[in-house]
């Protein structure tokens, strides 16, 4: 019996994703140091893990409000106002979601027709399968390694047709570490303006930034709130990956709209999580300092040692915890080039071309992992490449 012959068309429009074909081909393979994994091996602060605890005590267990507990969403608007100077209503334009994936899920079902193009960094985070999920069409902007991997709004604007719908931004960025300073939003703000497209910005590394790089939240910029989408996570600044929080800041239409989904699919957010985020978020930021300097030290140690191997160049991330190197002088596909790694050299890796048609000939490397595990890593890329 056919199985498949009962899945809904919509259903083809989803790829498997090739990180975690990745991890599954590492898993098999003994003794290898995973250097692919996009999260932080810290693990969650002493504080939030207790006031997760506390939740429970205090009786956390039952239906949360659709939208999030008020007092988190208000613990919300006091940060992206403070941090990321947009100031949102709690009650109307802040919903608390199943990490930051539910939230780009969510505005790729409400905002996309079939047809509808959405704009895309290439390399950038995967958001094709939501786009056609839904009917639509990614539309790639190259953001080219000899501008360090920053779009040209100049390409941005020749990307926009009659069928543009949505923006999507991830500053700092995924998988290459860039930051879009604030004049290249601000010329992308204006052309938002100027053909009325909605900008969904991703911002899951707004914290982790080296050399005194600013974040700078587009939703901010003038005329921008209410044609932002602004998406958060607390996975990465706080190790909570596995905790599933994040929140959305956006025109109070488009919240309400996640609202009333979000009764129909998953009623709410665990109540004990949400206690744990509204620790996070109100709580001392000294853990996220003290992660951030860890993150620093061992991006020197991977910008140092990549750049000292023959045939690897790399540009220093200014975010995030990766490191984008160009294996192009091997002559090897990314994917060619990460499978005999880890085969080979026990060194798992995120093949470039995941990220896009832009992003081959590189690999993503993670430094969110110890400084004698990167050392070691380094060691058997070094091996590797003597031998191809």
């Amino acid at each position: 019996m056919n199985i498949e012959k009962f899945f809904a068309k919509r259903n083809s429009g989803i790829e498997w994703s090739g990180i975690r074909i990745m991890f599954a081909l590492a898993d098999k393979i003994d003794g290898v140091i995973n250097l692919g994994i996009g999260q932080p091996d810290f693990d969650t602060p002493v504080h939030i893990r207790d006031a997760a605890k506390e939740g429970l005590d205090q009786g956390f267990t039952r239906y949360p409000p659709a939208s999030g507990f008020l007092d988190l969403r208000e613990a919300v608007a006091k940060k992206v106002e403070t941090e990321n100077k947009i100031k949102a209503d709690p009650d109307s334009e802040i919903f608390i979601s199943v990490g930051a994936m539910q939230g780009i899920f969510n505005v790729m079902l409400h905002l996309v027709n079939p047809g509808d193009e959405v704009i895309v960094v290439d390399p950038g985070y995967d958001y094709y399968s939501q786009i056609r999920l839904f009917g639509g069409v990614p539309i790639r902007v190259k953001a080219k390694e000899e501008n360090q991997f920053k779009i040209n709004p100049e390409d941005v604007r020749k990307a926009i047709t009659p069928k543009t719908k949505v923006i999507i931004l991830n500053t700092p960025s995924n998988p290459t570490g860039a930051v879009f300073d604030r004049k290249i939003l601000e010329q992308i703000a204006d052309l938002c303006k100027q053909h009325e497209i909605m900008v969904l910005s991703d911002e899951p590394y707004e914290h982790i930034l080296f050399d005194g790089k600013e974040h700078v939240s587009i939703g901010s910029l003038e005329g921008m709130k209410d044609l932002t989408i602004s998406i958060y996570t607390l996975s990465k600044s706080y190790a909570m990956t596995g905790w599933r929080v994040g929140y959305v800041v956006a025109n109070k239409a488009i919240i309400a709209e996640m609202e009333k989904l979000m009764e129909h699919m998953v009623s709410g957010v665990t109540a004990v999580a949400q206690r744990a985020a509204l620790a996070a978020i109100s709580g001392s930021q000294d853990c996220v300092k003290h992660m951030v300097e860890r993150y620093a030290k061992r991006r020197e140690l991977v910008y140092t040692g990549l750049n000292s191997l023959q045939g690897i160049s790399c540009i220093k991330p200014e975010s995030t915890f990766y490191a984008f190197p160009n294996i192009s002088s091997f002559g090897m596909s990314s994917w060619d080039f990460a499978k005999y790694m880890v085969k080979e050299h026990k060194v798992a890796m995120v093949p470039g071309s995941i990220f896009g048609e832009n992003g081959e000939g590189f690999v993503r490397i993670s430094f969110a992992t110890s400084s004698e595990n990167l050392e070691k890593a380094l060691g058997r890329i070094e091996q590797g490449i003597a031998r191809i």
